[in-house]
């Protein structure tokens, strides 16, 4: 799932990437915790198309969780 949003985000498709890192994002906390580090790589990705679609104090806080 990660590596399909990485395609939409490369693609520009930034709406459709945000969807499925949110649910890459869940599913790696559910199965491997917070700490994981594909966990922390997915909150990354996450805040990074937030970024694009100009979202950026939501970016700003999933990119705070990795540091609680």
């Amino acid at each position: 799932m990660n590596h399909l949003a990485g395609v939409l985000d490369n693609q520009g498709r930034y709406e459709q990437a945000e969807t499925m890192y949110r649910e890459t994002l869940k599913l790696r906390e559910k199965v491997l915790g917070r700490e994981n580090p594909d966990t922390l790589t997915s909150m990354n990705n996450l805040a990074g198309v937030l970024r694009d679609l100009g979202k950026h104090e939501e970016a700003e806080q999933v990119l705070f969780q990795k540091r609680i």
